[in-house]
């Protein structure tokens, strides 16, 4: 998983929704007729009486004027992400992951995988982890417009001198290829450069 971003936060209501109900087949025999008014006072509990409740294993619920002791395994504690969120727990650790994917993750998200893509055309055309190449690419509107806006970090990552928007199935490169990335679509061409012949260009 990529993870663009790790934030803590102090409380996990900031991204859980906590809910509490009693465990009837304990508190009916014990309370009879008043489980049904512990009932409403649990499904009432806001979120600092749950997460006290989770910590301790103990409440009090004063009901009809009495007392009522519930302990560790007397209410059913459930959690839920917020919406958009994932959310695992773990004893009193919580993960919460933002699933929204926006226009700027996606088109970083094209970007690698146009990295990816070209590392193994070099591999596939049998070049040296140092040698310099040229990348000649052609691509379908959203990718096209990704590798145009990382043009210098996907330069960088594959030893790339030139990085050409056009289509390399018209080009004499050493290894060319199309590729399928989600719905997008990107041929891209790559060949090796003389750095002694480039520089004197």
């Amino acid at each position: 998983v990529n993870v663009k971003e790790i934030e803590y936060v102090e409380h996990t209501s900031e991204v859980v929704s906590r809910s509490a109900k009693p465990d009837f087949s304990r508190l009916g025999p014990r309370l009879g007729d008043l489980v049904k008014e512990v009932n409403q006072k649990v499904r009432q509990l806001d979120d600092e009486a749950i997460d006290e409740y989770a910590e301790t294993g103990e409440l009090t619920l004063s009901v009809n004027g009495d007392e009522v002791e519930l302990g560790p395994d007397d209410l059913i504690i459930q959690s839920e992400g917020i919406e958009g969120w994932i959310v695992e727990q773990e004893g009193e650790v919580t993960v919460a992951l933002d699933t929204e994917v926006t226009d700027d993750l996606r088109a970083e998200g094209l970007a690698r995988e146009t990295v990816k893509r070209i590392q193994n055309l070099r591999k596939e055309a049998d070049f040296e982890v140092t040698d310099r190449i040229e990348v000649v690419y052609r691509g379908s509107g959203q990718i096209a417009d990704a590798v145009a806006e990382y043009e210098d970090w996907i330069r960088n990552e594959t030893l790339a001198l030139e990085l050409q928007p056009s289509d390399p199935r018209e080009w004499s490169g050493e290894a060319v290829e199309t590729f399928e990335i989600g719905d997008e679509q990107i041929a891209i061409g790559v060949r090796r450069i003389d750095v002694e012949e480039s520089l004197d260009a």
